[in-house]
């Protein structure tokens, strides 16, 4: 798999005096490959499961790295657990995330990208990235809330 963020990759660890290891090409592919958001567990046993060996310190000191160099963003996504997605440069979005099971929806909103813009311009500001979480509760979770009210109110 070869492809523009991967030769970046490569062109960034060598300029910083980084080896080119097995295991960091190994973890770059896999969370290349992903394209959700995903915590380190679930990346360590994705990687474990396609028979690629690499340590649990191995793989949180590569995702530190590759967040570092701007490869992949660490999110704290509701609750205390980071989660890690994939960097493609130019391609910004945001987050909705539930605050009761967890879900994360990106959503892309030109409006809230100019503002964005307009609002770093009137305070001098030229912005590299930005972040934006909505935390609220899904459609799903909210249904079961009112499922177990009206349950509730009907045997009242």
């Amino acid at each position: 798999m070869s492809f523009p963020e991967l030769d970046r990759f490569l062109a960034v660890l060598r300029q910083r005096g980084h080896r080119v290891t097995s295991e960091r090409l190994a973890l770059f592919r896999e969370i290349y490959s992903h394209h959700s958001h995903i915590d380190a567990d679930a990346l360590l046993r994705s990687m474990q499961a396609s028979g690629r060996k690499i340590s649990r310190a191995t793989l949180y000191r590569n995702l530190d790295l590759m967040a570092r160099y701007g490869f992949v963003e660490k999110r704290r996504m509701g609750g205390q657990r980071f989660l890690y997605e994939h960097v493609h440069a130019g391609l910004r979005h945001d987050h909705l995330v539930c605050g009761e099971c967890g879900k994360v929806v990106e959503f892309v909103s030109p409006g809230i990208e100019a503002m964005q813009r307009e609002i770093c311009r009137a305070h001098g500001f030229d912005p590299d990235r930005h972040t934006l979480q909505i935390h609220s509760m899904c459609e799903d979770c909210a249904g079961h809330g009112k499922d177990e009210t009206a349950s509730e109110d009907a045997t009242s």
